[in-house]
């Protein structure tokens, strides 16, 4: 009964606070003198670039069925090149399984043609919980699929 009663006042009161936010929407668009700025930015951009030499998680336990659990293999080859001073882990072609994957500095995830990461539906593979941000806010939470914090030359390529 209360919300009837008050009911237009609290659209009327949305209505305004939605009006408020629309130029500061509109002010955060960018203008052509922002493109220009394009060049510069790309100039300062250093690709990474990693010693040649590959891990194949397939060498490290790694079964590309789909349903054997990958998890460890990824992590003891992800952890390997980062000793040897980084390279690529190749994932090759098959269907991988695995829990969140978390890179490590010099480490390029390389998926191969015909290669695929199948990231298990299990909540308990994206433990142990990690720092990260949900919706701007910062927290710990369950680890993305793919995580890296405080590393530095990292990719993710592939075909």
């Amino acid at each position: 009964m209360i919300f009837r009663r008050y009911s237009n006042k609290i659209i009327a009161v949305l209505a305004v606070s939605f009006s408020l936010l629309a130029p500061s929407r509109l002010a955060a668009q960018t203008s052509p003198s922002d493109w220009s700025r394009v060049t510069d930015i790309l100039a300062r951009i250093i690709p990474p670039t990693f010693p040649a030499q590959d891990f194949v998680i397939t060498s490290y336990g790694a079964v590309g069925n789909g349903t054997t659990d990958c998890t460890a293999a990824f992590s003891s080859a992800i952890a390997a090149c980062n000793a040897a001073g980084g390279g690529r882990v190749v994932v090759p072609a098959g269907t991988f399984l695995t829990g969140a994957i978390h890179l490590l500095s010099n480490v390029n995830l390389y998926v191969a043609q015909g290669g695929k990461i199948l990231f298990s539906t299990s909540t308990n593979a994206f433990l142990p919980l990690v720092f990260t941000r949900y919706q701007g806010i910062e927290l710990m939470n369950y680890s993305p699929f793919i995580y890296a914090y405080g590393q530095t030359n990292i990719a993710i390529t592939g075909p």
